[in-house]
């Protein structure tokens, strides 16, 4: 094997790691990804229950000041009262008595309302309960996934290095001039940037390329590119 014929094998061979270490880091990203998407779905969840909590501890502070409200109201009824023992003329003794009445009307109201109130509370008590269960749930799981996606990414990671430190390693026995070649062409075309000619055919673009360039590249003798994608195409024997 020519000296050529080596420096184009370390180059594919190190597109091929790339290629690993392209789909690992890929991988790295999805994970990270699901798992920002759990921390949204926990947190939005999270709101979501201290919001409803927060709903019922306003029904519950309404319930409170209907129910202070009715304690006045009470004891207006029984400071009235107790003024009607002192009344000395008709006109006051029934004036206190609608006064008390309309109180009594009113507090009849306010004790609806707070029957109407408890309801609500309690249905929202319901709610609360049962979305706080399943929160909890949903958190167990969630920490459950993330322990599997942070050993997936830690596992991912490591290969990301192994893959890095095998690339260093292969690329170590190559010219520096090929690599400057290389980092050019990528700059140029997507994907590869160094496919094999098969019965002289690219196959990066799968265009047929001239008889005497496919001649020229059995003799692995300098980098030749594709006249149509630009490629660096080496000659690759049919199996």
């Amino acid at each position: 094997m020519s000296n050529f014929q080596e420096q184009i094998n370390i180059l594919v061979e190190v597109q091929g790691v790339e290629l690993e270490i392209h789909q690992a880091d890929r991988l790295v990203n999805a994970l990270s990804n699901e798992a920002a998407a759990l921390d949204q779905a926990v947190a939005e969840r999270e709101a979501m229950v201290s919001s409803e909590k927060a709903a019922l501890d306003g029904l519950r502070k309404a319930y409170r000041d209907l129910e202070s409200e009715a304690k006045v109201n009470a004891e207006m009824v029984v400071k009235s009262n107790e003024k009607l023992r002192a009344v000395k003329t008709n006109k006051e003794y029934q004036s206190i008595l609608k006064e008390i009445d309309e109180i009594r009307k009113k507090n009849s109201g306010i004790e609806d309302r707070m029957l109407e109130q408890l309801e609500t509370i309690e249905s929202a008590e319901a709610s609360v309960k049962s979305k706080e269960a399943e929160l909890a749930g949903f958190v167990q799981s969630y920490r459950e996934k993330k322990e599997m996606f942070a050993a997936k990414e830690k596992r991912e990671r490591q290969s990301v290095e192994a893959l890095n430190e095998k690339k260093a390693r292969i690329s170590a026995n190559a010219d520096p001039q090929i690599f400057t070649v290389l980092d050019d062409v990528k700059k140029k075309v997507r994907g590869l940037a160094v496919v094999p000619v098969q019965q002289a055919i690219c196959m990066g673009c799968h265009m047929n390329i001239p008889a005497q360039l496919f001649n020229e590249l059995q003799r692995f003798d300098e980098l030749r590119f594709c006249p149509h994608c630009h490629r660096i195409i080496y000659w690759k024997e049919q199996g």
